[in-house]
């Protein structure tokens, strides 16, 4: 063996030399860049070369026969490296894309992955596979499933910005985090995703941020989410697509009759982009556009099957213009904007509901941004003005009418008539300098916002037991609001940086970092969030790193919770009343009352207010991962992740009635026995029945054990797997209503609230590949398994009185069963043609739940009171936000030029 190696070295150092030369220009726009520096390493060889002002280098008397990686780094851009095996005289390019002063990433060869000398946990989604990988409904954040951190908070076949729900480490999706183009991009009002939403078209490269990340970035115990948009080049090119989804060779929807003919399910999406030069070398422009429009049926289950054919419609624009000062100076702009409205946003009409409780909804978003890119010798510097008009909700009834609700099994009427608009003001800048050892970044983020909000609810509800009615059955309770919420809120948030990578040995760099958050509408005013990393190459030759990390991350206070520190106070211009049956201001059933009730024992108001020391929820995470090149472009990675989140939300009931200790199955406390026992009639002058506090006494731990295989891209194929094993526990499930995060006993905040998260699956596998076929046939596919999510167990009935429904069976826990296994597999096949030499077509055709699974999120958790469960428990409840569609077809057509 080692007179092998030695013959090896002699025939290399035998070897004629070369020369290696080529141009260096920015990816977008595709400009030639000066002062590059060229890198040219092998065991035993170091070069290296400077581009000239044309881009241009050469690198002569680099030996033939030895591997060598060549690397191109310059401020401001993320390096590239290519690994080469020189027999001649060779030419080799580069194209560097700029980093927007955000990213940590390194192109080796194709594989794109952070560097070796950055701890965080990450995964990376470029161009090519934005474009290959199939993505039912095109949707952006949908690719961030193929992460196995992160999990879906609604059904694949969900609408809107809803269908953006993502839990990332299972957290809550309210606390997954959003940039776009290096701006906070998160929805500050409702918290279902980003406030503004780009198509994938659009889109260079999208990062999903699972954990360790650096100082830079914060607003998430979870993770965050960044896009990049694309630019113009240096040449015109674009493309035009028009999918179709034909509604008569469509699978029929989950659960329904076979009685029933075959609903529709027609979705058709068009659009395209064009970019390329204004000026040349100077000016770029970038335009895209799409649009789609669905009819789909929705199924209604109970209590006659039934459909609801619910109709959208969604545009997506976008439009940038890159200007080039001179070499050291650019300037982007970015505007874009989304529409959305539908009659029914993610089946809201399926299942148990009936169309009485349909509702139209829009959703839009308008934002610009300007980003100023310049070069100060060493330093590079990022700052960005930014603009955001969105309307998060805006909704009125299909037909207004009272509310009945008999859960799990018929839910009518609906009456509430809302909007809410906000504008947000965001300035930002990142100076990242470069100086022997030390790479410093620092940076601040400043964001003022200012929300409209008004909503108005006329008609009532009444809430009966679970189950279809008896004779003579009367309400549990009714409830109504009166008064219309007419109001305007804010806050400033506001961050700052700073951190260092500091190079201690060649093959050891620490990162140390330090980030403070502010936020206006909580008490938290010493937020400071320290990072510590380090990675580490262990063998030398960049194939074998091994990071580690702890650090401290914050939550923001999503506003949905403030708005209802509004309309539910003491002196809020609204009043909501809950009334029990049987006392004398109940209305007649099935009408509403005309003005409030009189003051009485029984009606009472429900009233939501912060704690008197607000504040944000802060985690601890800890990590430790092993990466390692393996042969044939294989790279293989083993990582473990800690996460103890503290002070997140919850609700306290400070006038919950005295405990009442069930027994035995069927035991219940009429209201009015629970209503004598609250410490309060009355609060700040309201008779009050629940004051629901939100407080930060909930906690949750997460730990992960992960395992990677990527297959670096090449002309032939491309393979992605991922699996995590994990364990979570949390004591509360909060989504800012009063009736949730609650327990089952107001006694018992321990053990029997302490249960898994909701959106905890042990098991997850997530992988994605590409494969080229014979007769220029290309082959895509992604594949998920997960295990199933938790179900709460529920009687059905309010035992205790308390007017809250999270009663559960003697002796079960919360989240104490389980959906089945989750398993999606969508495929993806394409064909090319050259119709003339700039113009190809592709014809392209896509299958999703190719196994034609029922994928469930949620099912009937009614209980009932036992021994035994109801025939029910655990059945499946209709409606794409609950399970995944059925199979689907898709057909493509693209025209590239």
């Amino acid at each position: 063996m080692i007179l092998a190696k030695l013959l090896l070295v002699s025939a290399a150092a035998c070897a004629a030399d070369f020369a290696l030369e080529g141009v260096v220009t920015a990816l977008r726009p595709a400009t030639p860049l000066s002062q590059v520096h060229i890198a040219v390493r092998a065991p035993g060889i170091s070069r290296s070369e400077w581009t000239d002002a044309a881009g241009h280098y050469r690198v002569a008397g680099v030996p033939a026969g030895v591997p060598l990686t060549v690397t191109a780094t310059a401020p401001g851009f993320v390096a590239i490296s290519k690994d080469l095996l020189l027999s001649s005289d060779q030419r080799t390019d580069f194209a560097l894309p700029l980093i927007n002063v955000r990213e940590s990433v390194v192109v080796t060869d194709g594989l794109l992955s952070v560097r070796s000398d950055a701890p965080e946990k990450s995964q990376l989604f470029i161009e090519e596979q934005l474009r290959e990988l199939p993505s039912n409904g095109r949707r952006l954040m949908r690719f961030a499933l193929l992460d196995p951190h992160v999990r879906q908070g609604i059904g694949l076949g969900g609408d809107g910005n809803d269908s953006n729900r993502l839990s990332i480490n299972a957290n809550s999706y309210r606390h997954t985090a959003y940039m776009l183009d290096g701006a906070v991009n998160y929805d500050w009002i409702y918290a279902n995703g980003p406030q503004q939403t780009v198509s994938v078209g659009a889109v260079e490269q999208f990062k999903v941020l699972s954990g360790q990340y650096a100082a830079e970035f914060g607003t998430s115990t979870a993770g965050v989410l960044t896009a990049t948009t694309k630019s113009g080049g240096s040449e015109h090119h674009g493309e035009a697509f028009f999918f179709a989804r034909p509604s008569g060779i469509q699978a029929q929807a989950p659960l329904a009759a076979a009685s029933l003919p075959r609903t529709p399910n027609e979705r058709t999406q068009w659009g395209g982009s064009v970019g390329g030069p204004i000026r040349a070398e100077k000016t770029f422009y970038f335009l895209n556009y799409e649009g789609a429009r669905q009819e789909r049926g929705a199924y209604i289950q109970s209590p006659q099957p039934s459909f609801f054919v619910g109709k959208l419609n969604e545009q997506y624009a976008l439009a940038k213009l890159d200007h080039r000062w001179n070499d050291r100076h650019w300037l982007s702009w970015r505007s874009n904007g989304y529409l959305f409205n539908g009659n029914n946003l993610n089946d809201r009409v399926s299942g148990f509901n009936q169309p009485s409780f349909g509702r139209e909804t829009r959703t839009q978003s308008w934002g610009s941004q300007i980003t100023q890119h310049s070069l100060f010798g060493p330093a590079f510097n990022e700052l960005r003005l930014s603009f955001v008009s969105y309307f998060p909700d805006s909704a009125f009834p299909l037909t207004s009418s009272v509310g009945i609700s008999r859960p799990s099994y018929s839910t009518e009427g609906f009456s509430t008539n809302n909007w809410v608009h906000a504008k947000t003001y965001d300035i930002g800048d990142v100076l990242a300098v470069r100086r022997g050892r030390h790479q410093w970044k620092t940076g601040f983020n400043y964001i003022r916002q200012i929300v409209k909000d008004y909503s108005f609810t006329p008609l009532g509800t009444y809430t009966f037991a679970a189950g279809p009615p008896t004779p003579n059955q009367q309400p549990l309770r009714y409830s109504q609001t009166f008064g219309a919420a007419s109001f305007r809120y804010g806050q400033t948030v506001a961050s700052a940086f700073v951190q260092d990578d500091m190079r201690l040995a060649p093959r050891l760099t620490l990162n140390l970092g330090l980030r403070y958050e502010f936020q206006s509408v909580t008490d938290d005013r010493k937020n400071f969030a320290p990072r510590l990393g380090l990675a580490w190459d262990l063998t030398g030759d960049n194939k074998t790193i091994v990071r580690a990390g702890a650090g401290m991350f914050y939550d923001q206070f999503y506003l949905y919770i403030y708005r209802r520190f509004f309309s539910l106070s003491p002196f809020a211009p609204t009043a909501t009343y809950t009334i029990p049956f049987g006392d004398p201001s109940f209305p007649v059933f099935p009408n509403s009352l005309a003005s409030p009730p009189p003051p009485g024992a029984a009606a009472r108001r429900d009233l939501y207010i912060p704690s008197a020391n607000l504040r944000n929820p802060y985690s601890l995470q800890y990590s430790l991962s092993v990466e390692r090149q393996l042969g044939r472009g294989f790279l293989a990675s083993v990582d473990a992740l800690h996460t103890h989140t503290l002070r997140q939300y919850r609700v306290n009931d400070i006038n919950r009635p005295e405990p009442f200790l069930r027994t035995a199955p069927g035991q219940t406390r009429t209201a009015a026995q629970a209503d004598a026992s609250r410490p309060y009639s009355s609060y700040m002058g309201v008779p009050v029945r629940l004051i629901a506090v939100i407080e930060n006494s909930s906690s949750s731990i997460y730990d992960a054990l992960s395992f990677g295989l990527t297959r670096r891209m090449n002309k032939r194929y491309m393979l992605d797997f991922h699996y995590t094993v994990a364990s979570s526990a949390t004591y509360s499930a909060f989504y800012a209503d009063a009736n949730s995060g609650i327990p089952n006993e107001w006694n018992n905040w321990g053990s029997a609230e302490r249960a898994p998260s909701d959106f905890y699956q042990r098991h997850r596998f997530a992988g994605n590949g590409t494969a080229q076929l014979p007769l220029g046939m290309q082959f895509a596919a992604t594949a998920i398994w997960g295990s199933g999510l938790p179900v709460n167990a529920l009687t059905g009935t309010d035992n205790n009185g308390d007017t809250y429904s999270s009663d559960r069976p003697i002796g079960f826990g919360r989240n104490a069963f389980r959906t089945p296994a989750q398993v999606q597999l969508d495929a993806a096949l394409t064909r090319r043609f050259r119709l003339t030499e700039r113009l190809s077509a592709e014809l392209r055709g896509e299958m999703f739940n190719v196994l034609n699974r029922n994928n469930y999120l949620e099912l009937n958790n009614v209980y009932g009171e036992g021994p035994a469960p109801r025939t029910t428990f655990l059945q499946p409840v209709a409606g794409v936000a609950r399970i995944d569609p059925s199979r689907q077809l898709h057909f493509a057509l693209k025209l590239y030029f």
